[in-house]
């Protein structure tokens, strides 16, 4: 069973910052089944998305710099409704496959199954817990509050194709990016007048390329000059 069903969270990005060479364009993730909505964070049969690497120059005048870093902070999440219930049932529907001509349910009974469902429930809740707790200022590089998803979007849920569609468009990914943090010692690779800076900023995303976001950010802040470079993980 365990060869089948992952966290979603179960795949993360390295812990390190990516390398300087290019990096290979992400995968796009397959369109979703009909009919019932399955979790918004599990990965496609064929195996979980595989993360790419970025950094995102940005530079300017000291005062616009100062107040870019203060309007992009925010928690750095996407801020989804939740429902524990469904939570539950998707997971339940996803174990007791079997009912599918030619589908292994990996030697758990029915009641296995939920027993299963109700456990990912319980982490599911506390992980949806621990990032509600996380302060306003956690992300230095927040996508939604640079560029919000609307609330008619939100009301949707993250597998809805509208919500999808969306952040495709707006974001260039479907999900928040993870492990983004200001990379020390990086500049902007040429001398800046007096009273401009850079600051470098690392971070990782997979299913698309942030592209977009940063087209808005730039409309945003045309004062300041961004820069978007992909990064290998290895």
């Amino acid at each position: 069973m365990t060869e089948t069903l992952r966290l979603p969270w179960a795949d993360l990005p390295p812990a390190t910052a990516p390398r300087e060479e290019e990096g290979a364009a992400p995968a796009r993730r397959p369109p979703a089944r009909r009919g019932r909505r399955p979790l918004s964070a599990w990965p496609a049969p064929a195996g979980p998305l595989p993360w790419q690497g970025w950094h995102l120059l940005v530079h300017g005048a000291d005062a616009a710099m100062t107040a870019f870093a203060a309007e992009a902070a925010g928690p750095g999440l996407i801020p989804w409704p939740f429902d524990a219930e469904r939570v539950e049932e998707d997971m339940f529907a996803l174990a007791i496959g079997a009912n599918r001509p030619g589908q292994e349910r990996g030697g758990l009974s029915v009641e296995g199954c939920r027993i299963l469902a109700r456990q990912f429930r319980a982490a599911a809740e506390a992980r949806h817990a621990r990032l509600a707790l996380r302060p306003d200022g956690a992300c230095p590089l927040d996508f939604n509050r640079l560029v919000p998803v609307p609330d008619r979007i939100l009301h949707l849920g993250a597998t809805h194709p509208d919500a999808r569609a969306w952040l495709m468009a707006n974001w260039g990914v479907l999900e928040a990016p993870a492990q983004m943090a200001p990379l020390p010692g990086r500049k902007a690779g040429r001398r800046l007048p007096r009273g401009h800076r850079a600051v470098v900023y690392g971070f990782f995303t997979r299913g698309g390329t942030p592209a977009p976001v940063v087209r808005r950010m730039e409309e945003h802040s045309p004062q300041l000059t961004f820069r978007l470079t992909g990064r290998p993980l290895t």
